[in-house]
């Protein structure tokens, strides 16, 4: 697989995604369909789910644990991206690849717009070990069932899936950045949900 794709669009390739697949799409199937393409557009494509409502599938779940095994692949340079057979098997909608498609790719196409090459320094100086660590630490959080967890660590890959695709420093710097805020505003709504909890329920409160 390739490991680099600059100035490719992204969103022209999600547009083209969902043509010609089955009814029915397994995870394997998707991953082979992207087979030929650059390690940035499979992690885009596996993080999306986890922005965009996809009713009918725990999608978090899903998606986030196949980032996270993805992304344990990435770190070690893994010449061909697999799932276990368990996870490969789970198949959706082709519908839901289309909507999915439908709704990012022009959303895509503005943050396209916005990067362009500004240096790869950065990423080789970080190399694939420390981003897979930051996109497994994200995929983690996307598949844990945290109230509107997903969004800020979905968004988090997408960047740095978009920044090493266009080779722009600055916004692999600012997804790094969107990754601290996403565990720290994970931290916080587990703290809270736990403390409401807590409050609610009287534990930790001295008996009577």
């Amino acid at each position: 697989m390739d490991k680099e794709a600059p100035h490719q669009s992204m969103a022209a390739a999600l547009k083209r995604l969902p043509h010609d697949l089955p009814e029915r799409v397994t995870l394997d199937c998707l991953l082979d369909r992207l087979g030929d393409k650059a390690i940035a557009f499979v992690l885009l494509v596996f993080a999306i789910p986890a922005i965009i409502p996809t009713p009918g599938i725990p999608a978090g779940m899903i998606f986030g644990t196949a980032l996270a095994i993805l992304s344990l692949q990435m770190m070690f340079r893994a010449r061909r991206l697999v799932l276990p057979s368990v996870l490969g098997r789970l198949s959706v909608s082709r519908s839901i690849i289309e909507l999915t498609a439908d709704k990012a790719a022009p959303r895509l196409e503005k943050l396209e717009a916005l990067l362009k090459p500004r240096g790869h320094m950065l990423a080789r100086f970080a190399g694939p070990a420390f981003i897979g660590i930051v996109i497994f630490l994200m995929a983690v959080i996307i598949a844990l069932p945290i109230p509107f967890g997903n969004t800020l660590p979905g968004i988090t890959v997408l960047i740095i899936a978009l920044a090493l695709a266009q080779r722009d420093d600055l916004a692999l710097l600012g997804g790094l950045v969107l990754a601290i805020v996403s565990v720290l505003f994970s931290i916080g709504i587990v703290y809270g949900g736990w403390a409401l909890i807590s409050a609610w329920f009287g534990f930790g409160q001295p008996a009577v």
